[in-house]
């Protein structure tokens, strides 16, 4: 395991403000607002041939507004207890306050190496001021600014320093990266700790508790996985740019992005509604593969009929019509094995890759069952379909004018090769493409007439349109059940 080092201080030192400078990237919320930061914030900073991991944490002695202050300093206790190294940081320009001088006792009791960090350090004069914190018994505070950009390779050198690499190990490539996204109180940070195994983020009945998105690792048969908690969405008009939660959502749309496979959490104890379908609007454009995750379904008086509620979602969430559905309770630890597992089959759906043949045999039925219409009088001609990409499947189909082919039969074309191929239930992405003229291997030279194409070969009968089947694992008694909308 590489060596951690924790980011601890009263409120408003420039904590946050510390991790983002260290890691050159916007990782923690930065606002003036004390008590921001309530979970524990990691991410892995390179120095040379060397790694450690960085984590910030809340602000030591806040007086919580949602009498969350047992539960912070709970998270701070138990990053001091992994961590190498401590980075105790203090405001250059406040001086020492009452509540540097707690924090600098509580750090005293816990027999661990400690860096005094002297932030805000902005000026000459504001630099030479900072031997008072001599008193504090660290010795000489090293004095940097993360708003000027002054220190950091003289104390990214001296954290460096101080750590013991000798058994560290390099951290695995995660298999996979989960975002876990959803509204407020849906029991995404239950969720996180249940997969993680401990109290990783802080878990309240407060709506609005997760702030920040939080990088969770986790291990399951050998392997590793990351995990991303992110914060509530609540109703976008009722967010100000000035609002913290306007920072959220957005580290909420960029875990989205940086995800493998994504899980939307339901409230099953709560109607769906506007916050539901804009993330999985948000989901199915930025083609992701996800799971619909209907959680408390412990809390539900009628389980014993699970399709209705399928119905429900799929008409309430008409974008992700092909995602599976799996029905937990994060909390009892229903069904998550089962979860995990479908993740798993969701990643390799959507990292398949098909030969040419394959594709184009579909293609043949395709067509077979219905071709594109136009509409002006000319005629639409398919040549072939080839993968060109994956994660997600993408493919390209070869036309004689694309813009003849119309975003109705784009959409029903996507949904009939869901039907044949391997990657039912993840996103596709189609894209049509001209080719008027082929390649003649006889004269090895390009002709102006146009390839035999899948319709002439297809044969003129009409099929039946294979209806949507359901596909479900066993249901196993108690108050879980995993189900999918698809037949694999």
């Amino acid at each position: 395991m590489i060596p951690i080092v924790a980011i601890v201080g009263r409120p408003n030192v420039g904590k946050s403000s510390l991790l983002n400078f260290l890691s050159g990237r916007l990782i923690s919320i930065v606002d003036p607002t004390a008590g921001v930061t309530r979970d524990r914030i990691s991410t892995p900073i390179t120095v040379g041939n060397k790694i450690f991991e960085l984590t910030d944490t809340g602000g030591y002695g806040i007086v919580d507004k949602d009498n969350l202050t047992a539960d912070i300093e709970l998270q701070i206790a138990l990053a001091i207890d992994e961590a190498q190294l401590i980075l105790f940081v203090v405001d250059a320009k406040a001086g020492i306050i009452g509540l540097d001088r707690t924090v600098a006792q509580y750090l005293r009791g816990k027999d661990k190496k400690v860096l005094l960090v002297a932030n805000k350090a902005d000026g000459a004069k504001i630099e030479m001021s900072t031997a008072e914190f001599y008193s504090l018994g660290f010795g000489e505070p090293l004095s940097i600014s993360c708003v000027t950009r002054q220190g950091k390779t003289k104390l990214l050198d001296k954290i460096v320093s101080s750590l013991n690499f000798k058994d560290a190990e390099p951290q695995s490539t995660p298999e996979m990266k989960i975002a876990i996204v959803g509204k407020r109180n849906a029991g995404k940070s239950t969720l996180v700790n249940t997969l993680a195994g401990q109290p990783r983020v802080i878990v309240s009945e407060v709506p609005g508790t997760t702030r920040d998105s939080v990088d969770v690792r986790f291990e399951r048969e050998g392997k590793s996985f990351l995990v991303i908690d992110t914060a509530g969405v609540r109703k976008k008009a009722k967010i100000t740019r000035d609002d913290l939660e306007f920072y959220a959502f957005h580290r909420a749309q960029r875990s989205i992005r940086r995800a493998d496979v994504v899980f939307l959490l339901i409230d099953a104890t709560c109607d769906m509604g506007d916050v539901d379908q804009k993330i999985a609007a948000y989901v199915a454009q930025e083609q992701r593969p996800c799971v619909v995750v209907v959680n408390k379904w412990d809390l539900v008086e009628n389980q014993t009929d699970p399709e209705k509620y399928e119905a429900y979602i799929g008409s309430v969430l008409p974008a992700l019509d092909y995602a599976p559905i799996a029905f937990i309770s994060a909390k009892l630890e229903n069904n998550i094995e089962n979860l995990i597992r479908l993740a798993q089959i969701m990643h390799e759906q959507s990292g398949t890759r098909l030969g040419t043949s394959q594709l184009n045999q579909a293609l043949v039925d395709i067509l077979a069952l219905r071709g594109p219409s136009s509409p002006t009088a000319k005629k639409v001609k398919v040549y072939y379909a080839t993968q060109i990409d994956v994660k997600p499947p993408t493919i390209v189909l070869f036309v004689n004018d694309p813009d003849l082919v119309t975003e109705e039969y784009r959409r029903f074309f996507v949904r009939q090769l869901r039907e044949r191929l391997p990657f039912s239930e993840v996103p596709i992405k189609l894209a049509v493409r001209g080719h008027h003229r082929s390649f003649d291997r006889t004269r090895n030279a390009y002709t102006d007439q146009a390839p035999k194409t899948p319709q002439d070969s297809a044969p003129r009968k009409s099929a039946p349109r294979k209806g949507r089947s359901n596909r479900s694992q066993s249901p196993s008694k108690g108050p879980a059940k995993s189900r999918s909308r698809r037949e694999r």
